[in-house]
């Protein structure tokens, strides 16, 4: 008895075959992701479920950059539910002579500081903002009034604040001695209250799991098509 010999595939449909096996596979997991995912409201925006939240220092009506802030000299700003809703008051001081000049938490805002005047924790990059700091309000926290001034805040340097809340947060911030100045660069706090941020850590968007599936779609896809040509280019 002779029996039918068994066709012989060759490299490029063998890759075609696995191809279209794993853009199966991946169809099916995008289809039931999504199924699952729309019904339950997880197709959204990465940043949304993010735990740590970038503050705009720039945005209108809260705007804190610029030299002291960019509070004119003699006076002060404040801003309301920083960085949230009733987070507590941010106030910004440009005062000459022995009056103060800094950032000032109340309301329940308050920073980390020691018990003196113009004593606020400097952190450094990733260093963690937590329960273990010493939390003030007032004057504590600028970095000069009366005479007393704190040690100079270079580039890299950060004040970790805590909300009414107990949201933790940073604030990259510069203060020179010399020119009497301080200026606000960047912020971000934790959207859960009471878990620590590292000082400079910033919310990033990740790639969400849709996008992913797709991409993977889309080279498997390229995939096939360029093993066809190879396929064909050989018979």
């Amino acid at each position: 008895m002779r029996y039918a010999e068994a066709p012989v595939l060759s490299s490029a449909a063998i890759s075609i075959h696995a191809t279209n096996r794993s853009l199966k596979q991946i169809s099916n997991h995008l289809a039931a992701y999504l199924a699952t995912g729309i019904g339950a409201g997880l197709v959204a925006t990465p940043a949304a479920d993010a735990a740590i939240v970038n503050i705009d220092l720039s945005a209108t009506g809260f705007n804190l950059l610029g030299v002291n802030a960019g509070v004119s000299p003699g006076s002060s700003t404040s801003k309301n539910h920083f960085p949230i809703l009733n987070g507590g008051t941010l106030n910004a001081f440009n005062m000459n002579g022995y009056a103060p000049k800094g950032i000032v938490g109340y309301g329940g805002l308050s920073f980390a500081a020691g018990s003196n005047n113009a004593s606020p924790v400097k952190f450094t990059l990733y260093q963690s903002i937590d329960s273990s700091a010493n939390w003030n309000s007032g004057m504590s926290n600028v970095f000069s009034i009366g005479g007393t001034e704190s040690p100079d805040f270079a580039s890299g340097s950060y004040m970790g604040f805590k909300t009414l809340q107990g949201n933790y947060g940073w604030l990259s911030v510069t203060w020179a001695g010399a020119t009497d100045t301080f200026q606000l660069y960047s912020g971000a706090y934790e959207s859960v209250a009471g878990v620590a941020i590292a000082a400079g850590a910033s919310a990033v968007p990740e790639p969400s799991t849709i996008a992913l599936l797709a991409l993977g779609a889309a080279g498997l896809a390229l995939n096939r098509r360029q093993a066809k040509k190879r396929q064909s280019a050989a018979s």
